[in-house]
């Protein structure tokens, strides 16, 4: 997850589908209708989560373990970092800036260059896209304009870089978070609510969802401490800024850090015949879920997420079974989850809350920042 700072705080306001709109949105006739409560009880002792790596210079918000052994880890600016902002951790644990040095300068052209990274995800083919948002301070304007850009790892090679439209932006908007499938990218507006459909081969931008309560920061992130505010005493506001695109294209789910799990059909975006109350509608509630710290799914469509308030790990299948697979009070705002595919998930523990994310003059990590692997259970989830 990346977490943009905003400058609004909304009160709260829900939009309220009707039950066929729901029933609509089930992935299949057989799937529970409504989803079922998250247990309260985790199902994998503290065992399971054991320190993978650890740093006392950066503060990890994504970790992505590629086939070959190899992960990819995010060090936004953001939240603080001042040095590269994407590294490879090869397979005999050495760090990189990734694809190269020169693409994790701090000076230089913002076309060949990572100016303030706000997510990244991988591709059925096996490319990563980076989604690069221009903005590396909150609470000023944009250092350069956003853009995507596509890598190879097997070559560490940039294959293009995908400009967004400035049409498609509104004056505050902080994009963060992307999901990918095909030739078309969904990438959040977490400054001013909204949603941005890219074609890629165009580098068309349209705009969706335009200020729609389900991605508006109507609620705030809350952690064991309480609350999170900014500098300023005042709540600290992110719109939707968490994405995900089902292996088939055929849905995505997003939210806000603070809101509530949404879940959309992608259909509606080529539709010329929606009307805008439909529109309006297409948005399911798909989960009241706590405050959230990122996102990640598998390729049967299960969602892993990192949850701030209780210092959890969360799962989700298609058919809306929850599961609370692990709480552990070392999970500080644990942040975008990465799975190996071979039963681990990783995820870091990033202490966003004491970092200057949020406007504060110093930071107070307790480091190191620590990375964890988790070994997911084998068993189905418990009746």
């Amino acid at each position: 997850m990346t977490v943009p700072f905003s400058r609004r705080f909304f009160s709260t306001r829900r939009a309220v589908s009707g039950v066929l709109a729901a029933m609509l949105a089930l992935p299949c006739a057989s799937a529970p209708a409504w989803a079922l409560h998250m247990p309260k009880v985790a199902e994998l002792p503290a065992s399971a989560l054991q320190p993978f790596m650890q740093s006392n210079t950066e503060i990890w918000d994504a970790v992505l373990p590629l086939s070959d052994g190899r992960m990819l880890l995010e060090a936004p600016a953001w939240v603080g970092n001042t040095g590269p902002q994407l590294f490879v951790r090869t397979t005999n644990g050495q760090l990189e800036p990734w694809p190269n040095a020169a693409w994790n300068a701090t000076e230089g052209e913002a076309n060949t260059r990572f100016v303030a990274l706000g997510g990244l995800t991988r591709t059925a083919d096996g490319h990563i896209w980076v989604l690069d948002s221009g903005v590396t301070n909150r609470k000023t304007p944009p250092v350069a304009p956003p853009k995507l850009v596509e890598i190879d790892p097997t070559t560490n090679t940039v294959l293009q870089v995908v400009p967004v439209q400035a049409s498609a932006l509104r004056p505050g908007s902080i994009l963060s978070g992307i999901a990918v499938h095909g030739t078309t990218a969904y990438v959040p507006d977490s400054g001013v609510a909204g949603l941005l459909v890219i074609t890629i081969p165009t580098a068309t931008a349209k705009r969706f969802l335009d200020h729609h309560p389900d991605l508006i920061a109507s609620r705030p992130i809350v952690t064991p401490g309480g609350p999170v505010r900014d500098s300023t005493g005042r709540y600290a506001a992110v719109d939707a800024s968490m994405i995900a695109v089902s292996p088939d294209g055929s849905w995505i789910v997003l939210q806000a850090p603070g809101q509530y799990l949404s879940r959309v059909s992608t259909a509606i975006f080529t539709d010329p015949d929606i009307t805008p109350a439909a529109f309006e509608e297409s948005v399911t509630q798909w989960f009241k879920t706590p405050s959230l710290g990122g996102m990640t799914i598998d390729n049967d469509g299960t969602l892993y997420w990192s949850d701030i308030t209780t210092s959890s790990i969360l799962s989700y299948t298609t058919g809306r079974v929850p599961r609370r697979l692990i709480t552990d009070p070392r999970l500080q705002w644990p942040t975008t989850p990465g799975l190996d595919g071979h039963g681990h998930l990783f995820v870091s523990a990033s202490q966003i809350d004491h970092s200057t994310a949020f406007g504060a003059a110093a930071a107070s990590i307790t480091w190191p920042i620590t990375i964890y692997e988790l070994t997911l259970p084998t068993t189905p989830p418990p009746g």
